[in-house]
């Protein structure tokens, strides 16, 4: 099982991701996305990813008739042995905390305690598979039940 450090250094060497979302809910979030992924360091333990691209829903509607673009800015900081997950949407100086990370017995790095937003409950998994990070999504909550898979590729 590979340590905080190795997760990190892996993280390091994202480029580009893909993603998959379905949902069980009415809420529309139902298609895929691709883009780039900028590596920036800003700490020896601290990571941020500035992701960018296209994302295309499975049915055109209204609100989304087809593909729009995406951006998203996470920091990923190893603290002993788990890793926390931020989103930077409000910027660098006010993170918002999604949760710490830890290896679950099987390998997997799994959420500490998940994320609360409102009624909505957010959790994830990381594994590492080659060249690949996958980044597995779960929000739960009355009105959604959707999963979200990103694949993370390295160089």
């Amino acid at each position: 099982m590979p340590t905080s450090q190795e997760v990190l250094s892996c993280l390091r060497r994202v480029r580009t991701l893909h993603f998959n979302a379905h949902s069980q809910a009415e809420t529309g979030w139902e298609g895929r996305g691709q883009g780039r992924v900028e590596v920036s360091t800003l700490l020896e333990n601290s990571l941020v990813f500035h992701e960018t691209g296209s994302w295309q829903p499975n049915h055109k509607s209204a609100e989304h008739p087809s593909a729009f673009a995406f951006t998203n800015i996470f920091r990923w900081t190893a603290i002993g042995q788990q890793l926390r997950l931020e989103h930077l949407r409000f910027g660098v100086d006010k993170p918002v905390l999604l949760f710490d990370m830890a290896p679950d017995e099987a390998g997997q790095w799994r959420e500490v305690d998940p994320h609360l937003c409102g009624q909505d409950v957010y959790a994830a998994s990381l594994t590492i598979e080659g060249h690949q990070v996958r980044v597995a999504w779960s929000i739960q909550g009355p009105r959604k039940q959707e999963s979200i898979v990103y694949t993370y590729q390295t160089v």
